[in-house]
């Protein structure tokens, strides 16, 4: 994916919703293709560590598609926010947003980025 798709995307998913507060698409050979808070003034400072973490997440999701199949999305839920990794082409998009966010909307992001994609 290109940045020119990236930063499409990425304004595609933050429309979705006013509590998405961070797009990343990080390609396997070029690294973050993109990194953006919607809001700089309203970063917390996990959102940062969990760029450094990616490679971590990548490699779980690889891990897992191998015992129960292509990996969709993947949510993890924590108190103050939730993240969104969505596995696309050679890369990753991950998106984080406010722990107020319906899991049921994931669903809607993630066909959102693979409709665009398509």
């Amino acid at each position: 994916m290109n940045l020119a798709l990236s930063l499409q995307i990425k304004e595609n998913v933050f429309s979705l919703d006013e509590r998405i507060r961070y797009f990343g698409y990080m390609d396997n050979r070029q690294g973050m293709v993109i990194s953006e808070l919607r809001d700089p003034n309203k970063s917390h400072p996990g959102e940062m560590q969990l760029v450094r973490d990616l490679t971590f997440f990548k490699g779980a999701m690889a891990s897992w598609s191998m015992y129960f199949g292509h990996v969709q999305y993947s949510v993890v839920s924590h108190d103050s926010s939730k993240i969104i990794m969505i596995p696309v082409e050679a890369g990753l998009v991950i998106i984080t947003a406010e722990s107020s966010f319906p899991i049921q909307k994931v669903e809607t992001v993630a066909e959102t980025v693979h409709r665009l994609l398509s």
